[in-house]
């Protein structure tokens, strides 16, 4: 059941992406050709200035998740309503929360936009748009959370596809016949309510008792319990905002706002690729928490082997592509010679996108395990490690020493979840998997040149033909040596097991 469910949750999930990151794309480009990169680097800035304020939201979803699994897998109607029941008084709170800061914000939101052209009065209307839309999430979304739980992602998965579909595709048409962002804006903020409203219902129609129960409190420890979670997870879910959301304000207060715009597109092809990944970590992540409820820990530590394996063979080949196509595709295919950015912040970006895949694995552990009070304390040494290098050196290397920040930040992430994991957890050494991820590393960096050598052998003079070809490559170089190399192993053959299970 749980092999099922992770396969239907990961079918519709990374279908939701691909749909997602292909309209993203022609969206994107649209806005550049048609609004230019000003209102490009705009948006992206305003959309990180939200994201760090929605982290008031403070962790509540992971800290209720987590409890779910337990609550889902006892059949225990009343406990899994009461938790739904904190779970909704605390959201509309969050929204009021971030409806205030949000307005305090609103005077000085123009100080984050270095070398614009847009009015102030503009300036704060698209931030007002950006406010009311996240604000309303938060209301209407939070029954989203007992179907993740239990193991029903896919239905969430479909929903958000829509929202999707239908917000990009209104930005799309608006923008060609129009030129004007704000009324896109507001019809996105209409579909989401409406969609919303949808999921709240569907909920209601298959978990009856959550109506039955509607006021049933939760037991006073459990509360305490939950509140203690989410103190940790506030800390860990605000330095990870830090994490993704600074690099872009660095940029556009020490830089410009042009320049913002022109590494919104590479930085949308690798964040496209890490959502795909995320998508993925996700729809495993309810199975994976539902087995660990059995605290058998060798068996936990060869499922993190072989979830490790799966997602380095996936970075393995997103790494090769993206260093050897992000660039051609984004002069050559998608946008212009305008927009290319230097060779060495292809690299870091490319780098940075491998690093969060394989931090990917355990990350999930550390949330299935509810070890948030260690999650805490790593967060608040990668964000720090992020912001201070990447203020250091954006004078003197400019994006690439913001990109250096954030790679130095992953590594610091990565080293710390797993000395922790291991030691606090699995009781064990951590020695082989240390030595599995060094190699997984040696490997990507190999099979990334190799391809980026063979993709500059086809691709030559260009083309959409030649670029076919190349995508030919990406695809079966660094994978047909990964299957090479690791054809006898008990990863591989792993893999193989459960692709057979779920063909059966």
């Amino acid at each position: 059941m749980r092999l099922k469910n992770i396969f239907r949750n990961s079918f519709f999930g990374l279908m939701s992406q691909i749909v997602l990151i292909l309209i993203g794309f022609f969206s994107q480009r649209v806005m550049n050709l048609i609004m230019g990169e000003e209102l490009v680097g705009m948006n992206s800035v305003i959309s990180n200035i939200i994201a760090i304020l929605s982290v008031s939201e403070l962790g509540i979803a992971s800290a209720i998740v987590f409890h779910l699994y337990r609550a889902l897998a006892d059949k225990d109607e009343e406990k899994i309503a009461s938790l739904m029941n904190l779970y909704r008084r605390a959201y509309y709170i969050f929204a009021s929360v971030i409806t205030l800061l949000g307005l305090l914000i609103l005077p000085f939101v123009h100080l984050f936009l270095k070398e614009n052209t847009f009015s102030l009065s503009y300036i704060r209307l698209i931030y007002l748009l950006w406010l009311v839309r996240t604000s309303l999430s938060y209301l209407l979304s939070y029954k989203r959370s007992i179907l993740i739980a239990d193991q029903k992602e896919y239905i969430v998965s479909i929903v958000t596809l829509l929202i999707n579909i239908l917000n990009y595709g209104s930005i799309i048409v608006i923008l060609l016949l129009w030129q004007n962002y704000q009324l896109a804006l507001l019809l996105n903020i209409f579909v989401e309510t409406a969609l919303n409203l949808w999921i709240i219902q569907y909920v209601n129609r298959q978990y009856p008792f959550l109506k039955k129960h509607r006021k049933k409190p939760l037991e006073k420890t459990m509360v305490r319990t939950i509140f203690g979670d989410i103190k940790n997870i506030f800390i860990s879910r605000l330095s990870s905002k830090l994490l993704v959301s600074t690099d872009n304000l660095i940029i556009s207060s020490f830089i410009s706002v042009g320049v913002v715009g022109r590494y919104a597109n590479y930085s949308l092809i690798t964040q496209s690729v890490s959502n795909l990944m995320i998508s993925l970590s996700n729809a495993v992540q309810p199975s994976v928490g539902n087995m660990f409820t059995e605290e058998n820990q060798e068996k936990n530590y060869q499922v993190l082997r072989q979830i490790t394996f799966v997602f380095f063979l996936l970075a393995a080949f997103c790494s090769a592509s993206l260093m050897s196509l992000s660039t051609r595709f984004v002069t050559d295919i998608w946008l212009t010679k305008n927009y290319r950015l230097d060779t060495e912040v292809v690299i870091f970006c490319v780098v940075n996108c491998y690093c969060f895949i394989l931090s990917l694995p355990t990350a999930m552990m550390m949330t299935v395990s509810g070890m948030f009070d260690k999650e805490r304390n790593i967060s608040v040494f990668y964000a720090l490690a992020n912001l201070v290098i990447s203020l250091a050196l954006v004078k003197p290397f400019g994006v690439t020493g913001v990109l250096l920040g954030t790679f130095a930040s992953y590594l610091v992430q990565i080293i710390s979840r797993i000395r922790i994991f291991f030691r606090n957890y699995l009781h064990k050494s951590s020695r082989q998997y240390v030595l599995d991820m060094l190699e997984y590393g040696f490997l990507a960096v190999l099979e990334a040149a190799g391809t980026y050598a063979a993709v500059a052998f086809v691709y030559q003079d260009g083309g959409f033909v030649r670029f076919f070809l190349s995508m030919i490559v990406c695809a079966v170089l660094p994978n047909a040596v990964n299957l090479l190399l690791f054809w006898k192993s008990w990863r591989m053959q792993s893999i193989f097991g459960m692709v057979r299970s779920i063909l059966r």
